[in-house]
Parts: C-alpha cells; structure tokens; sequence
C-alpha cells in the first residue's frame, strides 16, 4: 500500500495537461475500439472466437490486477480500460443481439431487464470515470502566528436528540485547539422554536428542551439560538445561525459528532491557501456499527460508509466535486452568503449547496482525516429512514437542480454530482434482478434471448469484470457480495420513496434520524415480513424450472440461467435476512477500542495492580487485570489513567 501512495504521489492532475497528446491518442483508440467492437462483434466473428476474445481479456485483467503497479495512476488507466472493454463488450452484444421483440408482454419484461442492466452499466462507467486518477489531499498548516488565525463559528444543530448525546458534542467543542478569541460556538435548538412552544401537543417538551439547553449553554460558555419556526428544516436552522453570527468560517457538527481538538487546526488552513475554496470535507467515523452491520456482525461486514469516505472521496477529489455532507466539515461564509446560505429545495440540503456553488465556480476538497466521532442509527426501522431521507433528496436534486444541467459546472463535476444521483436509483434494477428470473420460470416470459456459449462468451466475463473492478477499487471497503445485501434490504423500502419523489418532487419533508435509542431486547425486525416476499417468490419459481425444461427444450439454456439466477437470489436474501434481526445492546453507553495503562487501586485490600485498557466508553472502561486475590461482588475499584496529552 505504501508503493501505491508513493507512485501516486508522483503524478498529479498537472501530469494529465503536461501529456495532453498521449491521452488525446489514447481517448482515440478507446473511440476506434466501441467502433471496432460494434462492427465485429456479430458480424465477423463465430462464438469460439468470442469466447477466446472474452476470456482471454479476462485473463489479462486478473494479471494486471496482481501487479502492484496497476494500482497508482497513471498505469491504472490501462486496468481500468480493460475492464471497462469487457463490459462495453457485453453491452454492445446486448444490445444489438438480444434484444429481440415477440409479443407484448415479453417485449415488457424484456426492456425492464435491458434498462435495469443499462443502469447498472452506466453506474459502473461513472465509477470508473470518478475513481480513475484519485487524489488525496493533506491538512494545510496554519500560520504559525496565532493572530493571523481566521475567526470560526461551531454550529452544532439540534432538534429533538437526547440532551447528554448534545452534551458531550458541545464539551468537545469547547475543547478545540483554537485561540479562544477567534472561536465561538453555537447550539443551534430547532426543538424549541415559538411554534412548537406555542403548539398545546408540543408545549411541554419543547419549553422543557429550551430551558436545558440554555442552561447547558450559559454553564459551558456557549451561544444559544433558537428561532420562530422549523422552515426548511436543518436548512433553516443553519441560515439562522449564519444571520445570527459572524466568523469567517463555519464549523458545522451534527450534534452527535463529537470533534477531535485538532479539528481545525487541519482544516482552517486549506482555505488561506485557496481564496476560492468553498468546503474542507472530513470522513464520518461512527462509534457505534450501523444496523445492517450490527446484525450481521458474525459475516464480518465491512462498515457502509468507508467505501464512500475512504475510495470515492478521493476519485471526487481528482474533479473537484468533493461535496458538503452535512457535517464534520468548514465552510467560508463569505462564499455560502453569496448564494443566500444554505440550500432548502431538497431535504438533502448539504449536497444540493454544494452543487450550487460549485456551479459558481467554488472549489472543495476532501481531507482524509476523521476528526469527529459520530451515531449510527440504532434499529433497522430507523437505517431505512435515514436512507430514505438521502434518497429522496438526491431524487429532488437530480429533478429540481438536475447536476447534468448546471451552467457553472464542469463535464467532470456534473459527470461525478449525476452519479450521486443516480446511485439512488437502485431499488429498481435491484428488484428487477430479484423478479426477472422469476418471471421467466414462472409466467415464461422471454426477457433474455441468448444461447449458453454466448452467455459464457460474453456475460460471464463482463461479471468477472465488475467483480475485479470492485476488488480494485474497493478492496477491504466494500466486498461485491456485501454490496448485494447492502442494496438488497434498502431496495424493497426505498422502491416506494424513489416513486414518490419522481411524481412529486417538492413533497418530500425532513425527518430526523433518531440517534441514541437503547435495544433492551433480541427480536426480527417487523420490516424482515416485506422482504420474505422475495425469497418466497425465488423458490416458487424453482418447481417451474423442471417444468419449462420439459416444455420448452429449445430455451434449455436459458433456463439453466434464469434457475442459477433463482438460486443467487435465494443465497443472497437468505444472506440478507440476518440484517434484520435486532441484537439487544448490552452496554448502556457505546464503548470504542482503546488502550494504555491504567493503575487499579482496590480499597478493601489497600492493593494496586496495573493493567492493559482494552475500551472505553462515557460510563466505563474493559480493563484486563492479573490480581493477586479473588475480588468479591462488592469490591469496589479506583481506576487511575491518562489520556494522550499525558
């Protein structure tokens, strides 16, 4: 890995411009290739020879993918392009051979099939487009005179989360390495406007919430805002907090992200360096697994965000479309005021910012540092609504501010914001892949016309290629079959969202993800009935592959796919299942890996002993000790240890 870094770093995006001809010959051979394929490949060429041409690329590319020199750019485009040439293969094949019109109804099912793979297809050309030449930027320094600092303003929204979950945000902040003259932090209550104090139902809680919050503020030396409505959601309640503050720059902290006090001594400095810097973006890391992980934490499911954090960011960064995602990120005022502060069309108010100033000519960039520690939603009925929540919004932007169409934008950037988009699409081709083999085994409708030699000569290399592909990128942040079960116990809930959005883009209203919530008991989520359905629908097609074997001897090969098709269902949603059953949270405060010393000094035996910390958490520590007597129930400890200042 660390060969990897060091033969990136030697190449920049400067490198492209410098070899403009080289690329400008290698965009031809990559035109003269498609042109090439598409005149050859039925025409000229019989199925032994394709299925020469298919495997014989694939065996270039799993080469390729042993040598470490692939891996950094710019000898990774030439990985990329292989692959990429197995799937157009596929594709154009798919297109000009198989898509063969009978009567209605199989000409449906045939085009449902066809456009959820030309989905798929293009999702995968995008993410090879994005990840192509990754960049990864470091911290800037500040300036080492301590005047010369920028003032910051630390927005920490709230609406209606636990009050010591908002507590230890605000602690943190208070905190940061920062000259206290040029920092002041802002507990932005959106759970205690006038109208929910003035609502008879909400009164109580909200008055109560209000109070706390303005105690907790005067007691830890903060700022309180609060305002007279809930408008435009989070939007609104950081457009107050800009009209109600005056730094530089913006920290903004979703209030369960607890920062780390160098926060913004690697951030801040990126922007004295660049006048036209917008956004300092940083991961998200999570104290606490999501519920698909959580649940299904025997299979070693690596975590959902680090692919987005740890391999796209950086492939955002190379574009310059590193977007706003809410939180664990600084933004320059002076920027976000020009362009009337934070975007309120869609609910997904981080991303669609970003669109509009980046079409304003703004840049951003992505530092690969986490920095704040955050929430995981708790229970899987709670995962799908923050899910349903990105979804719909990215479904507003891609309508109301289609990426695509932005004025101000780059090919690139609008190439990397329409693929944000467009990901969101994927409960359809999910589902389509759930039922299409079905539909065939079943109702014997003809979705696939294609012989076994040219599946083999042409389907199974392109698979191999995906596959490879995301290896390549990916590696230990998303495995191919992780990333079934991730999209397959979304797709079911997220089918409906995607609908409602694309009939009334403007309905979609904000909700909270509740955070801190306590699973006192081990139970199958409610949600695990609706995804029954498919497993139920898989193996009833089964019997009916014996059936249309008999029945139709002259599509065999067909049904030899549609019934491994039948079966990859059944392994992937038997998979899926475990996502949905809910472990009981033994700890009453999640605890994070951790270790040093810690002296442990037993009262009733007047005895120190020394041991290794193993985690820790707000309410206790997992020491390992090696004691010299048998402790009793009632024995009571004090733990002495030290941070890292010492």
């Amino acid at each position: 890995m660390n060969k990897i870094k060091a033969i990136r770093k030697r190449f920049t995006l400067e490198k492209i411009a410098e070899n403009a001809f080289p690329t400008g010959l290698l965009c031809l051979g990559m035109v003269y290739t498609v042109y090439y394929l598409v005149n050859n490949i039925e025409v000229n060429y019989s199925i032994e020879r394709q299925l020469v041409i298919g495997w014989s690329f694939v065996a270039i590319l799993l080469v390729l993918y042993k040598i470490d020199l692939f891996r950094a750019p710019p000898y990774r485009i030439f990985f990329i392009l292989i692959a990429g040439l197995i799937s157009s293969r596929y594709f154009i094949w798919r297109t000009t051979v198989t898509l063969i019109y009978s009567d209605p109804l199989d000409n449906a099912g045939m085009l449902l099939l066809y456009a959820a793979e030309l989905y798929a297809f293009w999702n995968l050309i995008l993410g090879m487009f994005i990840n192509i030449w990754p960049v990864e930027h470091t911290p800037t320094p500040l300036p080492s005179e301590t005047k010369e600092y920028p003032t910051v303003d630390v927005f920490i929204p709230t609406y209606t989360e636990p009050m010591d979950i908002v507590k230890v945000t605000v602690v943190a902040a208070t905190m940061i390495d920062y000259p206290k003259d040029k920092i002041n932090i802002y507990i932005l209550n959106d759970g205690s406007t006038a109208s929910r104090r003035n609502n008879p139902e909400l009164s109580r809680e909200a008055w109560l919430r209000h109070y706390s919050l303005k105690r907790m503020a005067d007691e830890l030396g903060v700022n309180y805002l609060t305002r007279s409505s809930n408008s435009h959601a989070k939007a609104g309640n950081l457009n107050h907090g800009l009209n109600n503050s005056k730094g530089e720059f913006i920290l903004t902290l979703d209030c369960d992200h607890v920062p780390t006090s160098d926060i913004l001594q690697n951030t801040v400095g990126a922007f004295l360096k660049d006048k036209k810097l917008f956004l300092v973006q940083t991961p998200h890391f999570f104290i606490n697994p999501s519920p698909v992980e959580r649940n299904m934490d025997d299979a070693n499911v690596p975590l959902e965000s680090d692919m987005f954090f740890y391999v796209m960011k950086f492939g955002f960064n190379t574009w310059n479309a590193s977007y706003f995602c809410g939180s664990a990120a600084v933004l320059r005022r002076s920027h976000l005021m020009e362009v009337g502060g934070v975007s309120g069309s869609s609910i997904t108010e981080d991303a669609e910012t970003s669109v509009v100033l980046h079409g304003k000519g703004y840049s951003s960039a992505y530092i690969n540092k986490p920095m704040i520690c955050g929430l995981s939603p708790e229970t899987f009925d709670d995962y799908i609504l923050q899910r349903t929540r990105w979804c719909k919004g990215m479904l507003q932007i891609f309508i109301l501010k289609n990426p695509l169409l932005s004025k101000g934008m780059s090919i690139p950037q609008r190439l990397c914001y329409f693929n944000c988009c467009l990901f969101w699409f994927f409960s359809f081709s999910r589902l389509t892949f759930f039922i299409a083999p079905a539909l065939f085994l079943v109702l014997g409708l003809r979705v696939y016309h294609a012989t076994l030699p040219e599946i083999v000569a042409f389907a199974v290399p392109h698979l191999f290629a995906v596959y490879t592909i995301m290896f390549f990128f990916y590696g230990k942040y998303r495995l191919p079959f992780v990333s079934e079960i991730y999209e397959s116990v979304q797709s079911i809930f997220l089918f409906p969202a995607m609908l409602s959005v694309l009939f009334h883009p403007n309905k979609p209203k904000f909700q909270i993800t509740p955070k801190g919530k306590k699973l006192d008991t081990t139970y199958l989520n409610n949600m695990a009935s609706t995804f029954f359905i498919v497993v139920l629908a898989n193996l009833c097609a089964l019997p009916f592959a014996a059936y249309r074997w008999w029945e139709n001897p002259l599509y065999r090969d067909v049904i030899i796919l549609a019934t491994s098709w039948c079966v990859y269902n059944i392994i992937v949603s038997v998979s899926s299942l475990g996502a949905f059953w809910e472990k009981k949270q033994v700890r009453r405060t999640h605890r994070i890996v951790s270790s040093g010393t810690v002296d442990a000094h037993f009262l009733q035996h007047d005895v120190t002993v020394r041991g290794e910390m193993k985690d820790v958490s707000l309410s206790g520590m997992g020491v390992e000790l090696e004691l010299p007597f048998k402790p009793g129930k009632r024995d009571r400890a004090m733990l002495k240890s030290v941070d890292s200042h010492g």
